[in-house]
């Protein structure tokens, strides 16, 4: 049919409903994901799909270890009414299950386990290959208490630091100063975590601290940025479709109004995401253990979504992986060079705080959370 993309049943291919007829449209912009730009083509690039479902997607998942209630009075109050109703009939000796509020957490995940994919397996590992190393990396997030980075962690770490209740939807900022406590505290990872979660500012000085003073090692960047109040403001699209370009980039967790997405990808102004609002059964947990083929393919999908900038929500966490002093050289290169408004400011020492960042941090996380599962 003119004007779509080819289905192939080999993929298993399918759209979202929620698709524009124009984001259907052939790939006649060569696609980019994560840094790799693929080849200008009438149909999707079977080296883009392959690319696409190696990456790793985290969504809702429901029988885990139950997460305990908090026992603050007023807990009810940060919770959604979906949420609540969930916790007093379903839940009643705690969460047992993520629906409803742990998308932003499911996409912080996605950004870090693609990261660690990127450190550990190569940007050009596939599926298929590896497996042992995909399923060690996996155990990291399985979906238990005992697990570096599981849900019950980011819950756990989130209500003591953080003041996000368990069943709180959490914001850009909460994610990401997760993902710094529970990165420095993993000792399965080599990865330092550089954390701004209220504003776009670099400061070299305080980055060497954390990546290495003498030679800089292999450290997350996250930045958590607004870039406007209902919507991306138009003079930022051109410096946010350039990052994502990037080969530093890791993606980007934030979505549209009233959900979380993980975007991987940029096309033209549609960006192409991973929707964690889809809920699944835990898979069990055994970090000897190799995953069964089923389990595996619950991590990946060929499904093609994308979204137009314009439709994104302005509340986002950028990451980006910095490997090495070359690298950092190319990324701060690459962030002088950009056409447009900057989205990302960096500075060779860190200012005096003269009431730069007045505006509250939870400002960044104010965006609610999508209560039901996405068709």
């Amino acid at each position: 049919m003119p004007g779509m993309p080819f289905l192939s049943p080999m993929n298993q291919m399918s759209l979202s409903s929620r698709d524009t007829q124009a984001a259907l449209s052939k790939p006649a912009t060569p696609p980019h994901q994560l840094g790799i730009q693929r080849s200008k083509s009438r149909e999707w690039p079977t080296s883009f799909l392959d690319d696409f479902e190696s990456k790793f997607w985290f969504t809702y998942r429901s029988n885990f270890p139950a997460i305990p209630k908090s026992r603050d009075p007023d807990t009810p109050l940060a919770l959604t009414l979906s949420v609540r109703l969930r916790s007093q009939f379903l839940d009643t000796h705690g969460f047992t299950a993520d629906t409803g509020w742990g998308c932003m957490i499911r996409s912080g995940q996605s950004l870090l386990a693609n990261a660690l994919s990127i450190l550990n397996l190569g940007r050009d590992w596939r599926r298929g290959s590896k497996i042992k190393e995909e399923c060690e990396l996996l155990s990291l997030f399985a979906d238990n208490p005992q697990a570096p980075f599981s849900i019950h962690r980011f819950v756990d770490y989130g209500a003591s630091a953080c003041g996000k209740h368990p069943g709180e939807w959490f914001g850009p900022s909460a994610t990401a100063r997760c993902i710094e406590a529970l990165s420095n505290e993993c000792k399965h990872t080599d990865l330092n975590v550089y954390v701004m979660s209220d504003g776009s500012d670099v400061h070299e000085d305080q980055f060497r601290q954390i990546a290495g003073p003498d030679g800089i090692r292999p450290t997350l960047i996250l930045l958590g940025v607004r870039l406007g109040i209902e919507s991306v403001t138009p003079v930022y699209w051109e410096a946010l479709r350039a990052i994502i370009r990037y080969p530093q980039s890791v993606g980007i967790a934030g979505g549209r109004p009233s959900s979380s997405l993980y975007f991987i990808g940029v096309q033209g102004p549609y960006f192409f995401y991973l929707d964690p609002h889809h809920t699944r059964p835990a898979v069990s947990w055994n970090p000897d253990s190799t995953l069964s083929p089923e389990n595996l393919d619950t991590y990946h999908t060929r499904r093609l979504r994308r979204l137009h900038i314009r439709e994104m929500d302005p509340s986002m966490l950028i990451g980006f992986l910095i490997k090495d002093d070359d690298d950092w050289k190319d990324w701060k290169r690459r962030l002088r060079s950009v056409t447009g408004n900057p989205i990302i400011h960096i500075f060779d020492l860190e200012r005096p705080n003269f009431g730069r960042h007045l505006e509250r941090e939870e400002a960044v996380d104010e965006v609610e959370a999508l209560d039901d599962d996405s068709n």
